[in-house]
């Protein structure tokens, strides 16, 4: 079992909150020819790695995917299903899961027809971020609530029945009453998987600058609080499995690709900035496109590495575990990580831990308290 990530890194415009990478040249053809040309090698050379894996996921993220012509996404796949042992024929219900990003605005019946009768994806995933035009105007997004609107109807016309949306909260304008309307609209609606993130403003973004500025401002911690729960009591009293931090889904339609990364099972990254985790070793490509360009023509599988310590992969399974509902599963810190035990025993007793964790004889896991600020928690486990 094992996935692949292809990062596609062009967008139409810059959203102010976003601090991945990506470039706007992609309606330059040669330019993102060049990049599809790249992108198929990195696929060709690293299929070695891979040759003992089944590939069950895949899973095309940016950036924009959606803004590359079907036929260079096609191309790409192709390059996979070529050199990678795939799990069985996909259909909605397969062994392989393949998502494509689509951005609302791209949600047309001409794109969604070509797509459909490719047949290589199964799952989509889409960042409504919010309900509102006021709400998509804040943070920066080129769509609007009626793109949000088109794209489920679309959905459910060509059969895409698996299919995730994003929504962002904890920002100024943001009202209780706009997360009661729009979440009680995706649930009537019946949307598989809804993930929930908390606008985060990181160093190199508009939104940084903006805020220095004094144009917006940063919410506090119990604004946050407040938000975070009433949209998890939403989810979770209509049926919702809150899997894993920021991920909700109806029984069934989890994502399995991301799943897999929490469940630390080998995965290879293609494309500018993407990464790989494969037999106890993480690497990552070159960020900026022309030295990526440059690396993968020099057939360099990777710009840097790191070959992970036992401290490492004890820190890696803590931070990532404790990410999901399941959590810890004691019976396999005690046979993978014997002599950290104590250690992780030692830190969950102390008494600024009381209160954010639920345990039983078999699993250890943070409650919604711990939850809302698990990146200290999870540090603290560290060695």
């Amino acid at each position: 079992m094992s996935g692949l990530y292809v990062h596609i890194p062009f967008c139409e415009s810059k959203c102010g909150y976003c601090d991945f990478y990506s470039i706007k040249r992609y309606k330059d053809s040669d330019f993102a020819s060049d990049f599809i040309k790249s992108v198929v090698d990195e696929i060709t050379q690293k299929a070695y790695l891979f040759k003992n894996q089944t590939v069950d996921t895949i899973y095309f993220g940016g950036g924009t995917p959606s803004i590359l012509p079907l036929e260079q996404l096609e191309r790409i796949y192709k390059a996979i299903a070529d050199n990678y042992n795939l799990s069985s024929s996909l259909s909605p219900l397969s062994s392989l899961e393949c998502t494509l990003e689509i951005n609302p605005e791209h949600a047309t019946d001409e794109y969604f027809s070509d797509l459909q009768r490719l047949g290589f994806v199964n799952r989509l995933s889409t960042g409504f971020q919010s309900m509102t035009d006021d709400g998509l105007k804040y943070l920066g997004r080129r769509h609007t609530v009626d793109d949000n609107l088109r794209y489920l109807r679309l959905c459910d016309k060509y059969g895409f029945s698996n299919y995730s949306v994003d929504y962002i909260f904890g920002y100024e304008i943001l009202t209780a009453d706009e997360i009661e309307r729009a979440f009680q609209f995706l649930i009537g609606e019946g949307v598989p998987h809804i993930s929930a993130y908390s606008l985060g403003i990181e160093d190199n973004t508009p939104f940084m600058l903006k805020l220095r500025k004094g144009q917006i401002h940063k919410m506090d911690d119990d604004f946050y609080l407040s938000q975070f729960l009433q949209i998890h009591n939403l989810l979770e009293s209509n049926g919702y499995n809150h899997y894993e931090i920021s991920n909700y889904s109806l029984p069934g339609c989890h994502s399995r690709h991301n799943s897999n990364y929490w469940e630390s099972v080998p995965y290879l990254g293609f494309g500018p900035s993407a990464h790989s985790f494969y037999d106890g070793t993480r690497s990552w490509n070159a960020r900026k496109l022309s030295d990526y360009q440059q690396q993968i023509s020099n057939h360099e599988l990777y710009a840097e590495h790191e070959i992970l310590s036992e401290d490492d992969l004890f820190n890696e399974y803590i931070m990532l575990r404790l990410r999901t509902r399941q959590g810890i599963d004691i019976e396999y810190l005690t046979l993978h990580f014997a002599k950290y035990v104590s250690h992780f025993y030692k830190i969950l007793r102390r008494k600024e831990m009381l209160g954010f964790f639920n345990v039983n004889d078999r699993y250890v896991n943070l409650n919604l308290n711990g939850i809302f600020i698990s990146d200290h928690i999870i540090s603290e486990f560290f060695v």
